[in-house]
């Protein structure tokens, strides 16, 4: 490994090994109990990153394809128009156009803003419900840790 330029700053990371916790044990606390729930916590974490990562990217795919559907709409468009260009035909064709055009981007917009949701939604309740378990668990620790002293 090469010397770093900031000495100062070197420091060895601990041995994490399964003596680890066992160096800083207190009387009346279950040290592996804490880990595990730390773990927990760790894991849900990933859990919650994953299932933001999945929605947001069903996000972006479904933004492509609105693109892509965009696009074809804009030719098929454009085509109409040219061949409403006798001048009574224009205007009508210009306002179903507009009228289309608006009502698509608005329901794409909602689509959109429910995925979203979904993906924060689905992250979040990996996150509460870890929040949950973590609660009970430090409740059943702090009884433990009552019932020894007495």
């Amino acid at each position: 490994m090469a010397k770093s330029p900031f000495p100062e700053f070197d420091f060895k990371w601990p041995n994490f090994d399964s003596n680890f916790m066992e160096r800083f044990s207190m009387p009346g606390i279950d040290t592996t109990a804490l880990m595990e729930s730390q773990k927990k916590n760790f894991e849900a974490l990933v859990k919650a990153n994953q299932k933001a990562a999945e929605g947001y990217q069903n996000l972006m795919r479904r933004q492509a394809e609105i693109m892509t559907e965009t696009m074809q709409a804009i030719q098929e468009s454009v085509g109409d128009l040219m061949k409403a260009n006798d001048g009574k035909e224009l205007p009508k064709k210009q306002a179903e156009l507009v009228e289309k055009t608006i009502g698509r981007a608005l329901k794409h917009m909602k689509e959109l803003a429910q995925l979203t949701i979904d993906a924060n939604g689905d992250a979040f309740k990996v996150m509460q419900d870890r929040a949950k378990e973590s609660i009970s668990e430090m409740q059943e620790l702090a009884e433990k840790i009552s019932a020894g002293r007495k």
